[in-house]
């Protein structure tokens, strides 16, 4: 009699830690592919946009097609990804392509396509024009390094609206060396010159050139700051270590997905400030390392913030 009582509820036990270990298998699983691809997967890259006139740029003349066209005629391997987007490097180190992540810029499938309490119908609007929003904000700041900042970024290309013109296929290699296949006309992109970190050029300029050659860099790095922001161009994500880097002895600013244009010229204050304020952890890291670079630096953001 209590056999039978309890039999239902062993069984129900066995069913409950069969799901538990399923759970726990899936999870695992799931972990391990997205360490193996640091979550790279197709369908964040792809989008339903369809082109938008505020985003439409020049077409490249006969020599840059020329020039792209040999690029993306070799392969591209995983470099690494950031909030905006999944990079990759050409086979022979001189450019990398970003491709826009969209996963981060579109709500949930089932939050705009599912039915819902009405009193929440509220919080979905918001959150789903928070997102076009920020949507907007970054492809308007990619046609700002575009319009005012080529050379500075060594921007290339730029490909926002999807197009029928490339009618070509790039090849990927993902972090786990599988290969993708991509249509270059119906993906959003960036194409740019692949450049060296500031801080270990730095490292390095010191340990082979000597000081002489790194306060150069460290002397193009604070004009190329100077010029963006006399342009009235400001940065909400200002991180020397990772958003900037060199291009041989040029200095450049390699994510360009949080610019914002004054319609004004800044005065002389807001613009060393904002000096200041970029390169505080690099003089703090110079002071460390190499203190004498660390009066340079100091000595060239007063010099050309004037």
């Amino acid at each position: 009699m209590i056999k039978n009582l309890i039999a239902p509820f062993a069984r129900l036990g066995k069913i409950l830690l069969w799901c538990c270990l399923a759970a726990l298998i899936s999870f695992a699983l799931q972990r391990f592919c997205y360490k193996r691809t640091e979550g790279f997967a197709l369908y964040k890259i792809f989008s339903s946009l369809t082109p938008n006139p505020e985003w439409e740029l020049p077409s490249p003349s006969d020599e840059e097609l020329s020039t792209l066209q040999n690029l993306f005629n070799q392969p591209f391997y995983y470099l690494g990804k950031g909030a905006q987007a999944y990079v990759f490097s050409s086979q022979d180190g001189s450019a990398v392509i970003k491709l826009c992540r969209f996963d981060h810029l579109r709500p949930p499938f089932w939050f705009t396509n599912c039915l819902i309490p009405f009193a929440y119908e509220r919080e979905r609007i918001e959150r789903i024009l928070h997102k076009r929003g920020r949507l907007e904000q970054e492809f308007g700041s990619y046609k700002i390094a575009f319009e005012e900042m080529r050379q500075e970024t060594g921007l290339i290309y730029l490909h926002l609206n999807k197009t029928s013109f490339w009618n070509k296929t790039i090849t990927l290699y993902d972090k786990s060396k599988v290969v993708h296949k991509l249509n270059l006309d119906q993906i959003e992109f960036i194409v740019q010159k692949k450049a060296t970190l500031v801080y270990p050029t730095l490292s390095e300029l010191m340990q082979t050139q000597g000081e002489d050659a790194t306060k150069a860099a460290i002397a193009h790095l604070v004009k190329l700051l100077a010029q963006r922001c006399t342009k009235g161009i400001f940065d909400k994500d200002p991180d020397l270590a990772t958003n900037f880097g060199f291009l041989g002895n040029m200095a450049v600013q390699i994510d360009i997905g949080r610019f914002l244009l004054k319609e004004t010229s800044p005065p002389l204050a807001e613009i060393r400030e904002e000096m200041w304020r970029i390169t505080h952890p690099l003089h703090q890291w110079l002071e460390k390392e190499y203190p004498s670079l660390a009066s340079y630096l100091s000595e060239e953001i007063a010099t050309q913030a004037i």
